[in-house]
């Protein structure tokens, strides 16, 4: 009986699922880190102050159940959303640098952009499973030069010591 094993192969409905969960985990970390990005740029006054008259008031905040309310530009006739005004209100708003979705929503206040910071916590969660998992990929390829390198210079020719 000869003791020839066969390497062990990994099948590839593994490494489709690996690319599949990095995908939906990095689609979903590029979603949610647009919504912070979007409040640092409108602290920082990115963006076209435009006047708007409010046509539809609003009736929460951007998370949750709350329907945003809707506005006219008066300078070019079009319809934005914004979160936390009133019928009839005409407020200065800025458009978002990065707006998802067919609609297009606008900060008119710190306070309404403040509450998209919230989503911080949906990038966290789904940014570091989708790091981590970018690591466990990239990092053994890129680690295995360097533990050859160290295991050369201190004379262990087996890869790692057992006791």
């Amino acid at each position: 009986m000869s003791n020839t094993a066969e390497p062990k192969r990994t099948p590839f409905l593994i490494y489709l699922l690996i690319a599949v969960l990095g995908f939906c985990l990095g689609s979903a970390t590029l979603f949610f880190v647009s919504q912070p990005i979007n409040v640092v740029a409108y602290w920082l006054g990115y963006g076209e102050a435009r006047q708007v008259v409010v046509t539809e008031g609003s009736s929460g905040f951007s998370l949750g159940r709350g329907d945003p309310g809707e506005g006219r530009v008066v300078a070019d006739n079009s319809t934005v959303r914004l979160y936390g005004v009133r019928h009839g209100e005409t407020v200065t708003a800025r458009e978002r640098l990065i707006d998802v979705g067919a609609n297009s929503y606008a900060f008119h206040s710190p306070l309404s952009a403040a509450a998209d910071l919230l989503y911080l916590i949906p990038t966290v969660l789904f940014g570091f499973p989708f790091v981590l998992l970018v690591l466990g990929v990239v990092a053994p390829n890129r680690l295995r030069g360097i533990t050859e390198r160290l295991n050369k210079r201190s004379g262990n020719t087996q890869g790692s010591t057992q006791a």
